[in-house]
């Protein structure tokens, strides 16, 4: 009788520890989770007071910190993409009222250059036109060598490596050279036979305003251009006139405007495009 008496004992007293346990693990989650909430709501806090201070960057970051550190934080994640979603269209206002701002100052430059520049397009083979500059025109220099500079109607700038001669050489890259300084471009090769060998070796966006760059940046100097083949004694050798020089630093001028028109009208595009979304979820 005794010993069944001790065993009933010692069995309630394990049922009440284990109950103990239980109750102190669930006081530990809760306070485990009552913790998470307050740092979560902390980070979401201090975002939207860093928003007030248009500290977008930083704001950023605290929104960051919540989904890393608290994955299980539903409402407080919530949050947190909301104030995401706030800082996207703030920054996307400001974003269009800089590049409009800009664009305005910017299309004026490139219409008065434009008037220096003849409008070419050949309506039998292409789809675009290009505004080339007045001493550069292509029936101007049909027999000799010469660098031929544009920008198209897409605002995209080009090169082109022009070279006449009796035998074909094969054309592979330009090369530009003023006193010590040099630069070698590679592009692609158009080649025909008409009253001797002609071939055009084409630059395209980048390449083609470093060409440019090169050559504005050395107007008072002799620069040579060199056609380069693909055999060490295939090439071509000239340099440029003064008002070659001059009318391609005016393609420089005009392409890097372009290129700023065409980036800035992105820039709206974009914006714009995340501002109607934004205020279609309202």
């Amino acid at each position: 009788m005794c010993v069944i008496y001790r065993t009933q004992m010692d069995r309630n007293g394990l049922l009440y520890i284990l109950l103990a346990c239980i109750m102190l693990a669930l006081g530990l989650t809760g306070c485990a989770k009552s913790r998470d909430q307050q740092a979560a709501a902390k980070h979401v806090r201090v975002a939207s007071e860093l928003i007030d201070q248009h500290r977008y960057e930083a704001a950023l970051q605290q929104i960051d910190s919540v989904h890393a550190l608290y994955p299980k934080q539903v409402a407080e994640r919530r949050q947190a993409k909301a104030l995401k979603d706030t800082i996207v269209y703030l920054q996307a206002q400001q974003t269009l009222a800089y590049s409009d701002s800009l664009l305005q100052t910017l299309l004026p430059e490139a219409d008065k250059l434009l008037k220096e520049f003849r409008y070419e397009q050949n309506d039998k083979y292409e789809d675009r036109g290009q505004y080339v500059y007045r001493n550069l025109q292509t029936g101007w220099n049909t027999n000799r060598c010469f660098l031929q500079a544009y920008v198209s109607d897409d605002r995209k700038t080009l090169v082109k490596s022009y070279y006449y001669g009796a035998r074909a050489i094969r054309q592979t890259a330009v090369a530009l050279a003023a006193g010590e300084q040099e630069v070698v471009l590679q592009g692609q090769n158009h080649a025909f036979e008409v009253e001797g060998w002609h071939e055009i070796l084409t630059l395209t966006d980048e390449q083609a305003l470093e060409v440019l760059n090169f050559v504005s940046s050395h107007l008072d100097e002799r620069v040579k251009i060199t056609a380069q083949g693909d055999k060490p004694n295939a090439k071509a050798v000239y340099y440029l006139s003064d008002n070659e020089k001059q009318a391609l630093d005016k393609t420089y001028q005009l392409g890097i405007l372009m290129r700023d028109i065409n980036q800035l009208e992105e820039q709206i595009r974009l914006a714009t495009k995340r501002i109607e979304h934004f205020q279609q979820k309202q």
